[in-house]
């Protein structure tokens, strides 16, 4: 890119605006539009999964045949809408054929077969290559927590012995113990219960001091006084925690009460498994009973069952730890030496599962074109997509884990919105760093719409319960990566045990903030699921937005969130009418799928939102109708449904395709303004009574 040159890290985002309208700038100038004259047009797909990816992939081919597409500067993606953003800009910068219709009509190598055909084969896209089944995937997963189990096995059942072991004057009191049973030694434990026990003695003294700081006129400010309350209830959780922990060598015991009530040969061995089994079948009938209750109270019972199924996990170490000779023995210091070889020397990101994810993915969504030289697309850098290709600036958005940041604001939202485009990549509070050093010049694109789409993550904001994240975090149960900081992307690592430090940040939720080396990065959805924060922030003139996200009660949650996000940060107000496509949810063909807005900027400028709902409406194809009548909950299936066979993608792209269609009413606009204009012009839906 021509121009003056960008600093290679800024903490403002003002060089970065600068960078962009000069990228922009060149690239309308590809497609022989005139430049930038405060009339910039962003383009937002939501998250959503494949579900996501294939409505939109509808609505590419609907905005790119009536020649809307080419006026859109930017494209904003998160998570299942960057599988198809993706595709699209790598289309674009390998497979450039002048007089072809569309992108998707392209060619991939090694048959006719074209790019919309291998998309449709590859809706089941983790499955969907030749040789793998979903007995791969099992595979691949079980894989996966066997290796971190082996990595975390050792130390933890190290650790835990060492609770066991004696090296204090004291004595563990028999009164704690069960009938038929004797504790001895185990101090680690016994002050894990003396520390609980004082926690919980100290509440009540907190708790008078409390009243009298409160209580009495200019002792305390307003902001001591909170964070007071908030020492109390920390108070609480770790007496009760810490007393749970201590416990744990009194209900590793039960093998002995079982036999002092029961005279049968097993009774003992029964009552040992009977220690770690009933936890762990408590915690399954409460995630069955959360399962099966409904309403406001859902959700209670699951935070017990994840906590119980925590503590089993940890009474059954604890017999590993104690109740074998092994643990002792040369083959376990062996193991021992192995894990941390593989703490030292492994890259946690290319074992866990969002390896997987992200070769898939680029299976699917990045296919080797005919005539093209690349031969692993995977490897393609996003830094190559330039303005000269006359594509749209690609943003994909993915949230940095702020859980434990000393930012109150940044600590409560559990994170904030972190986005990786050609130019700059980063976040407010990390700042930004240059395409050519972060990640020392080498984020390809398909790992980049991975993190977009890391859904499945310790610590996010669904699976913030400690509990959770522990279990998840041990059995490597996670889609997230691990990044280099931008603020520190010129200072090399240490040799360290990383593996054992990042998973040990996930499952205690420390050093999951903005300031550290490193930073853990997710799903964007989990800070804003629709794509157009990022816009807001660049005060986009016009701005599309599908909302492809499972919502079958038409909550728009989403949007909810998005407007709140922008008007807590950027003081943007967006005004929507979304009344009326909430009343006309119970008759299919009376729906309007779509909402035109307007959004206020804090500089006092103005801008305008086409807001497109997935519905079903008058209009439509007939095979989309069938579909619907065979499958209710479309276009509303849930976004755990990520294997979509033929019939369920082309119902979801054609739905896309035709809303959009429908919206151009077979006329291409001359400019962004008179499509707006024209859509504003159209008769409303009548609202159902």
């Amino acid at each position: 890119m021509s121009g003056s040159a960008t600093p290679d890290y800024t903490a403002d985002f003002e060089p970065a605006r600068r960078a962009e309208l000069e990228w922009i700038t060149e690239r309308r100038a590809a497609v022989g539009l005139p430049p930038v004259n405060d009339d910039l047009v962003g383009l937002a797909f939501s998250g959503g999964g494949i579900r996501s990816a294939t409505l939109n992939l509808g609505v590419l081919q609907a905005l790119e045949a009536g020649g809307v597409l080419r006026q859109v500067d930017v494209l904003s993606s998160v998570s299942g809408g960057g599988y198809v953003a993706s595709c699209y800009h790598w289309l674009r910068a390998h497979a450039r054929v002048a007089g072809e219709h569309s992108v998707f009509a392209r060619k991939v190598a090694g048959g006719n077969a074209s790019v919309l055909d291998w998309l449709r084969s590859h809706g089941k896209y983790l499955i969907a290559q030749r040789g793998f089944s979903l007995w791969t995937l099992i595979a691949s997963v079980l894989a996966a927590i066997f290796v971190n189990v082996m990595v975390l096995g050792p130390p933890l059942l190290i650790a835990v012995y060492g609770l066991t072991l004696g090296w204090l004057p004291l004595a563990w009191p028999q009164w704690l113990a069960l009938p038929g049973s004797s504790i001895h030694e185990h101090h680690g434990f016994l002050l894990l219960l003396m520390s609980g026990a004082f926690c919980l003695l100290l509440f009540p003294l907190a708790a008078v001091a409390f009243a009298v700081l409160a209580g009495a006129d200019g002792l305390a400010s307003r902001a001591h006084i909170d964070r007071w309350r908030i020492g109390m209830g920390r108070l609480l959780v770790a007496g009760f925690a810490l007393i749970g922990l201590g416990l744990i060598p009194v209900l590793a015991r039960l093998g002995g009460l079982v036999e002092h009530m029961f005279s049968f040969e097993a009774a003992r061995a029964l009552g040992k498994h009977l220690s770690y089994l009933m936890p762990v079948l408590g915690g399954v009938a409460s995630l069955m009973m959360d399962k099966r209750k409904g309403g406001t109270g859902r959700g209670r019972w699951a935070m017990v069952g994840v906590t119980l199924l925590a503590y089993g996990v940890l009474v059954l170490c604890y017999h590993l730890a104690v109740g074998h000779a092994w643990l002792h023995s040369t083959g376990f210091a062996a193991l021992l030496g192995l894990s941390l070889l593989l703490a030292l020397v492994c890259n946690i990101n290319r074992v866990s599962i969002h390896a997987y994810y992200r070769a898939r993915l680029g299976v699917a969504f990045l296919p080797r074109l005919e005539g093209d030289s690349t031969t692993d697309p995977g490897g393609f850098r996003l830094d190559r997509i330039g303005p000269k290709l006359g594509a749209p600036l690609p943003l994909i958005n993915a949230t940095l884990n702020t859980t434990s940041s000393a930012n109150t604001t940044l600590a409560s939202r559990q994170g904030a919105s972190f986005f990786f485009s050609p130019l700059y990549s980063g976040s407010t509070p990390t700042g930004i760093r240059n395409g050519e050093s972060f990640a020392d010049g080498h984020l390809a694109l398909s790992n980049a719409f991975s993190i977009s789409g890391a859904a499945v993550d310790p610590d996010m904001v669904d699976t913030r319960a400690r509990a959770v994240s522990f279990l998840m975090a041990l059995f490597n149960l996670r889609l997230g990566y691990w990044s280099a900081n931008p603020k520190f992307a010129d200072r090399r690592s240490r040799f360290l045990p990383w593996w054992w430090i990042f998973i040990g940040r996930e499952m205690f939720g420390y050093g999951l903030d903005e300031t550290r080396r490193h930073i853990h990065l997710s799903d964007g959805g989990g800070f804003e699921n629709l794509g157009i924060y990022e816009l807001i922030r660049r005060r986009v003139r016009y701005l599309i937005v599908t909302d492809a996200g499972a919502d079958p009660q038409t909550a728009l949650a989403d949007l909810g969130r998005a407007i709140e996000r922008v008007r807590v940060d950027f003081a943007a107000e967006i005004d929507i009418d979304a009344d009326r496509l909430y009343r006309q949810r119970d008759d299919a063909l009376m729906q309007q799928p779509y909402a035109l807005g307007r959004i206020r900027y804090a500089d006092g400028s103005q801008g305008e939102i086409l807001y497109i709902k997935p519905r079903l409406c008058a209009g439509l194809s007939a095979d989309i109708y069938a579909y619907w009548r065979s499958n209710p909950a479309f276009p509303e299936q849930p976004t755990s449904e990520q294997f979509f066979g033929e019939a369920q993608f082309e119902a979801y792209r054609a739905l896309g395709q035709q809303i959009v269609e429908q919206l151009l009413d077979s006329a291409s606009p001359d400019s962004m303004a008179q499509w707006f204009a024209r859509i504003g012009q159209r008769p409303q839906a009548s609202a159902a009574p």
